[in-house]
């Protein structure tokens, strides 16, 4: 996707990596993983922002 131009995001919460005895209590490939992502590819998101985004604001009045 990049050749053409295109940011490859992801969000946080919505991605697993394998893991093994060491990494897995702290989830470090996920987190090398998505360092790689942001370095190389595009944004690392969280749920909640996006979620914030998108939900529809009450007009005031």
């Amino acid at each position: 996707m990049r050749r053409y131009g295109v940011i490859c995001s992801t969000i946080r919460q919505a991605v697993t990596a394998v893991e093994n005895r060491e990494t897995a209590r702290t989830e470090a490939g996920k987190e090398l993983a998505l360092w790689r992502v942001a370095l190389a590819f595009g944004f690392v998101f969280e749920l909640d922002d996006i979620l914030r985004m998108l939900k529809p604001r009450c007009a005031k009045g």
